[in-house]
């Protein structure tokens, strides 16, 4: 095995087939580069094999499982199971993090599913060190898919002056990519648009967009959290959607 190499992109293996993992399949395609991918009917981590087929590189896109351990998680990849990896976490790890947070700031997870995510994280860096990389993505929107859309419909209130930390799909999925070909890429990457206005700035802008009802503000809620990465300008200067 020649890991963490540039050539690391001939064939992608994608466990989680959903709203991102098909989307990054046809950008794949778009590239000339086969993929094949499970989705929850084929592949259930809990309790079918992982799937045998090669590939170079290997995309694990799957929420939270909560009820899995860590351990039995990251146990179930082989070995050998591809040149390259990478898993798509979530800046959710630093849930109790203020100000402005990057790669190098520690993390504080406060749910659940943040807390077996930091744990996955640790477990696949200790084991797959010289392939890995862990890409923590802020909040996921695209074309059909807005979180406006559930705030308008939720009675919870929205802290209206903390800023957003989003991403785009089509800009996380060029930046998976990116992250691909990379020789020597970060061990974890932070996802997000540098693009940072107040919740009730952006979330009034949206609803009109989207023809919605205004989400439920508390102005008197804040979080100042911004995410930030240390290499992501250098590696992806260019954004389709700079201002979600």
């Amino acid at each position: 095995m020649n890991n963490g190499v540039k050539t690391a992109e001939n064939s992608w293996g994608i466990i989680g087939l959903g709203w991102l993992g098909s989307s990054l399949a046809s950008y794949l395609a778009q590239q000339n580069i086969s993929s094949w991918g499970t989705t929850t009917k084929d592949f259930k981590w809990e309790s079918d094999r992982f799937p045998n087929t090669e590939c170079d590189v290997l995309f694990l896109n799957t929420p939270p499982l909560v009820n899995l351990s860590p351990a039995d998680f990251v146990n179930k990849i082989p070995d050998h199971a591809a040149r390259r990896i990478l898993f798509v976490s979530s800046i959710s790890v630093y849930g109790g993090c203020d100000g402005v947070v990057n790669e190098d700031t520690s993390v504080q997870p406060q749910t659940a599913s943040a807390r077996w995510l930091v744990e996955v994280e640790d477990r696949l860096l200790k084991r797959f060190k010289d392939y890995i990389s862990v890409i923590r993505a802020g909040g996921l929107i695209g074309e059909d898919r807005h979180p406006v859309k559930s705030l308008a419909q939720s009675q919870k209130p929205v802290a209206g002056k903390s800023l957003i930390n989003l991403i785009h799909r089509e800009d996380l999925v060029r930046i998976i990519y990116a992250v691909s070909k990379m020789e020597n890429s970060p061990k974890i990457l932070n996802a997000v648009c540098p693009y940072h206005p107040t919740k009730s700035d952006y979330y009034t802008a949206s609803a009109k967009r989207w023809k919605v009802a205004l989400p439920l503000f508390e102005l008197s809620m804040t979080e100042n959290k911004v995410v930030d990465s240390l290499y992501l300008e250098d590696l992806y200067p260019q954004w389709i959607h700079g201002t979600l």
